[in-house]
C-alpha cells in the first residue's frame, strides 16, 4: 500500500527526563533518548487496526533527506481503540546523539483494516508510504535526558468514508496531536575526597541504581522513578567510612543534586 505524508505541525516544549539506568564512571555522555508512544481517543468502530511498519526521527542539522533514525524497524499492528483509558502502545526508541530533533515520521504498512457492525473491511492509505505520516516537532536532546512523546491518534477523525453510504469504502487520513511527559528524574553529586574512588547505589522500593563516581568525585544516577530512596556511598578505599544518605526524593523531570558529600576516616 501507499502513502502520503501528512505534515502536522507541533511545537513542543519538551519536558526533560532522567538519563541511564546502567552504570557509567562519567556524570555527562553525548546522548539522551527518545522514546514514543501511540495513545487513540475513543471512535465509533469495533476495532481500527493499524499496521505500523516503522517510526524514525530527524535531526535538524541536515536536510529532510538525511538526518534520519530508525527507532523501531518491527512492522506491528495495533487496535487503536484498544489504547485508551490509560493504555499505550511502545512504537520505538534509541540512544540518540545530543542535538535538535525537528521531526518524527511514522510509517503506515499494508493490511490496516476497520471492523464496522462485526465486518471487516480494508482501511486504506491514499498515494505513497514512502514519505510516511510526519509530525514537525522542536525536541532538544540533552545529554543524560530522556524525552517521552506520546502521540495521540484520533481514530474518529481520521477515519473517512467513500463512496456507496450503503457500502462504504473507508480512508484513513491520520489526524494526530502529540503530548510531551516526563516520568523520571536524576539523582546527582560529588563526593569528597575523589581519591576515595567511590561506588554509589540508589535504594528505592522501585528502583536500584549504581554508578562510580569521577576522576572528579562526580556521580550521576539516572533513569529513576518518581520515589524516595536512600543513596548509599562505598568507598574503594577503605580507610573511610560507608555513607547513607536517607530521604532522598526524586521527581519527574528533575535533578536531585545532593552537594558534595564529605566523607569521615574510620
Amino acid at each position: 500500500m501507499t502513502f502520503r505524508g501528512y505534515s502536522l505541525a507541533f511545537t513542543l516544549g519538551l519536558a526533560l527526563m532522567g538519563c541511564s539506568k546502567s552504570s557509567t564512571t562519567a556524570p555527562q555522555s553525548s546522548t539522551g533518548t527518545l522514546q514514543i508512544n501511540m495513545i487513540d481517543s475513543p471512535a465509533s468502530y469495533d476495532q481500527v487496526n493499524i499496521v505500523v511498519d516503522s517510526v524514525q526521527v530527524h535531526i535538524s542539522t541536515t536536510d529532510s533527506t538525511n538526518g534520519w533514525t530508525t527507532l523501531n524497524r518491527i512492522p506491528a499492528t495495533y487496535d487503536l481503540l484498544k489504547l485508551v483509558n490509560g493504555a499505550n502502545a511502545v512504537l520505538g526508541s534509541a540512544v540518540l546523539p545530543v542535538g535538535q530533533y525537528s521531526q518524527i515520521r511514522l510509517y503506515i504498512g499494508s493490511g490496516s483494516n476497520i471492523v464496522v457492525n462485526e465486518v471487516t473491511k480494508s482501511l486504506t492509505t491514499p498515494s505513497g508510504s514512502q514519505s510516511g505520516v510526519k509530525l514537525n516537532v522542536n525536541a532538544t536532546i540533552q545529554p543524560d535526558i530522556t524525552y517521552v512523546l506520546t502521540i495521540d491518534f484520533d481514530a474518529n477523525r481520521s477515519v473517512v468514508t467513500t463512496g456507496n453510504p450503503s457500502n462504504p469504502s473507508y480512508i484513513l487520513k491520520p489526524v494526530i496531536r502529540a503530548v510531551a511527559t516526563a516520568t523520571t528524574g536524576i539523582i546527582a553529586g560529588t563526593v569528597s575526597p575523589s581519591s576515595s574512588s567511590p561506588s554509589v547505589w540508589a535504594y528505592g522500593l522501585i528502583d536500584t541504581a549504581s554508578t562510580f563516581a569521577d576522576i572528579t568525585g562526580g556521580f550521576k544516577l539516572a533513569y529513576l522513578n518518581p520515589a524516595t530512596y536512600s543513596v548509599h556511598i562505598a568507598p574503594k578505599d577503605t580507610t573511610y567510612r560507608d555513607t547513607t544518605i536517607t530521604n532522598v526524593s526524586v521527581t519527574s523531570g528533575a535533578t536531585t543534586n545532593l552537594g558534595t558529600i564529605t566523607l569521615t576516616h574510620k
